[in-house]
């Protein structure tokens, strides 16, 4: 225990040193997919405290106050996990910059338990964790492009790896440690919908390697309990997302629309970015100490004890792959459709990063004879001194502020392809997207399309939204001012009671309601989530109190044993 957290705390002054230049105020957080982020986690956040919602799906604010989601289709776990330190401070940059150095931290950790559990050598992991934390291209995410999406999902790759280890190779083959699956697979659902894609894929073929042993009882009820747990806990997303998709186009569900083939294209490396980045471009090295690491695989193969021979050349095999796949001299935009959803060829190099750090620690454990705390430490001193250059590339000239962010910025004429909030709105339903100057000039009240009423007293606060109306026609079509997603719920309320009104997409992908006659009184509009949403959030949060008690159980029944 007393090692454990001697090797926690190395890892968190790794955390510290690749952290140092969040200090500076002036440090641009706002380039690339930064601006997207922080303006979702303010999005969220006043989803929560001003409009009431318990699971903040719906930004209200966003897109000229007619209300945008993220949190329906993008993975939740980077807006809900940041709202930690919104306890502790009210500047969205700050919270930004805590939850990157967090996602360091826990990669970091991630990496060394896989490796140190696989390996059985504290020092190969400790060794793997610098090297994870300062690999370039998971700079690259943290300082160049603020994808911190993607930078979360570098927490789970290892634990997924970890938990397929227990299941297929590990001598003890226990239900409590092969539900690292379970954490890492729901962690990268939660995280990065495609990068968890890709993930399946590998363990997948994992697997196959490994289908001989889907004899034993043992592993396949393993894996079964996995899947399940992992259907539960990930349901309060994927269902709202699946149901969304099945019942209206949006535009990200479009095909062509993520996989755009000349972006793709043009984001393709050359065979020298992964030794030597010019500037101005994004870092896609494999990095020096890793690069020297790679040639000792010469040296080190044939030592290799055998219980870890199988998962080494999955590894050093499919590291190598995904650098194949995403240079210039690989024709990845022929490759089918889904795949092309990573929409850059560079994110491969994620997985590759991954791989590598895991061959290359065990390489050096191997080759360098009585490998111990001070090869870690030499070779860990590297990896901080050739971070300095790096430093170099970040851009310390900011340009916005959070400020300017909130109150959401407006959508108008002079908003280009990329909005700062909206990104490239491609969570609008597909009516809307196509009828973007509709949007831009509505005024944010009610419209009647068809027919005729008396509207009075309107209020609109978020998602909430009342007003009488009386003198209606027959077949008369009230658009609403919200944009178009499963959730609203519009009720009457007069002399007769209250009864709930039918609602539907109106041709500018808005909210249409329908109404007749007879129905006069007050409307109520607000925002309470589908019955399929209720459900799946009722599922996910029994399953994780389930864990929760059972985890809790366990560990007073160890003490007391």
């Amino acid at each position: 225990m007393k090692e454990k957290v001697k090797d926690y705390l190395i890892i968190l002054i790794f955390t510290l040193i690749v952290s140092f230049p969040l200090i500076s105020n002036n440090i641009d957080i706002y380039v690339d997919d930064g601006i997207q982020h922080i303006a979702r986690l303010m999005g969220t956040f006043q989803s929560i405290e001003e409009d009431g919602q318990i699971f903040p799906v719906i930004m209200s604010n966003f897109c000229n106050g007619f209300g945008y989601s993220w949190n329906i289709f993008y993975s939740p776990f980077t807006a809900y996990v940041p709202m930690i330190f919104r306890l502790f401070t009210d500047s969205y940059e700050l919270i930004f910059k805590l939850f990157m150095v967090l996602i360091s931290f826990l990669s970091g950790i991630a990496m060394y338990e896989f490796v140190k559990n696989v390996t059985k050598n504290r020092y190969a992991g400790l060794l793997a964790s610098a090297l994870y934390i300062f690999v370039p291209y998971r700079l690259t995410d943290m300082y160049l492009r603020y994808a911190i999406a993607e930078l979360a999902s570098f927490i789970f790759l290892p634990i997924t790896f970890l938990g397929m280890y227990n299941i297929f190779c590990n001598d003890e083959k226990s239900i409590k440690k092969s539900l690292a699956l379970t954490i890492g697979a729901v962690g990268l659902i939660l995280t990065h919908i495609v990068m968890a894609m890709y993930v399946a894929i590998f363990c997948f073929i994992y697997l196959i390697i490994n289908i001989k042993k889907l004899k034993d009882k043992n592993i396949l009820k393993m894996l079964g309990i996995n899947i399940l747990l992992i259907i539960l806990l990930s349901s309060f997303y994927l269902l709202p997302m699946l149901e969304h998709k099945m019942n209206t186009e949006y535009e990200v569900f479009k095909s062509g629309r993520m996989e755009n083939t000349e972006k793709l294209i043009s984001s393709k490396t050359n065979l020298i970015d992964l030794v030597y980045t010019p500037n101005g471009k994004l870092v896609k090295e494999i990095g020096f100490v890793i690069l020297i690491g790679l040639i000792l695989t010469i040296l080190a193969y044939k030592k290799i004890d055998n219980n870890l021979k199988m998962i080494y050349w999955f590894s050093l095999i499919t590291d190598i792959t995904c650098i194949i796949l995403s240079l210039k001299i690989f024709p990845f935009e022929k490759l089918p459709e889904i795949l092309k959803m990573i929409q850059f060829t560079f994110r491969l190099l994620e997985f590759s990063s991954f791989f590598l750090v895991f061959v290359v620690a065990i390489n050096y454990s191997i080759v360098i004879k009585n490998f111990q705390m001070k090869d870690v430490v030499v070779l860990s001193t590297i990896c901080i001194l050739l971070f300095i250059p790096f430093i170099k590339r970040i851009d310390f000239k900011k340009d916005w502020k959070e400020e300017q962010l909130w109150p959401a910025v407006a959508v108008n004429n002079y908003t280009g392809r990329v909005h700062a909030g909206c990104a490239t709105f491609e969570y609008l339903p597909s009516k809307a997207f196509n009828n973007l100057d509709y949007l831009k000039n509505r005024e944010n009240t009610i419209y009647i399309l068809e027919g005729y009423a008396n509207i009075e007293n309107e209020k609109k606060t978020g998602s909430k939204m009342q007003f009488n109306i009386s003198d209606v026609k027959e077949n008369t079509k009230l658009e609403l001012p919200y944009i178009y997603y499963l959730g609203y719920e519009v009720s009457l309320e007069n002399a007769n009671g209250k009864k709930k009104l039918d609602v539907c997409e109106s041709k500018n992908g808005f909210l249409q309601m329908n109404v007749e006659n007879d129905d006069e009184g007050t409307i109520t509009v607000k925002y309470t989530g589908t019955p399929l949403m209720k459900i799946s959030y009722l599922i996910s949060f029994t399953s994780y109190i389930i864990i929760i008690i059972i985890y809790i159980w366990r560990f007073i029944r160890a003490k007391t044993d």
